[in-house]
């Protein structure tokens, strides 16, 4: 009930903007609040759902890019990282016909690749040294 009055307060409130909402805390203290539209939005939605008895589960998500921009980071074909993906090397997810990839994954592997190469350098140093070669 109390989910449903709240859901039609804020049905009549414009989305667009941001919304004021006053908090009572302990001892009778109101704190105001400016929550974004995305927010607003969010707040409205659980509340539909709550108030439709549905429970609700909130699960943040990190920034997803698409194939060929993670291509780009990882200076690759499209093609390459595509067997990435397939191989299990990198994960994925579609959204409709695309794949989408967490940045983060994407950031860790470069980080992972560049320090392969780097003792892979560094290695190669060692024996050129110990051939007299440098």
């Amino acid at each position: 009930m109390l989910a449903k009055a709240a859901q039609l307060t804020l049905e009549r409130s414009e989305l667009n903007e941001a919304l004021h909402v006053q908090v009572g805390g302990a001892g009778n203290e109101v704190a105001t609040l400016d929550l974004p539209p995305l927010v607003t939005r969010l707040l409205l939605d659980v509340l539909k759902e709550t108030a439709a008895g549905n429970a609700v589960t909130l699960v943040p998500v990190g920034p997803e890019i698409t194939t060929q921009k993670a291509a780009d980071i990882l200076n690759v074909s499209q093609t390459f990282l595509i067997g990435l993906i397939d191989s299990g090397i990198l994960s994925a997810h579609m959204v409709g016909a695309h794949r989408r990839l967490p940045l983060r994954e994407v950031l860790a592997y470069k980080a992972d690749q560049f320090a392969k190469r780097e003792r892979a350098l560094d290695d190669i140093v060692a024996i050129d040294q110990e051939l007299g070669l440098l």
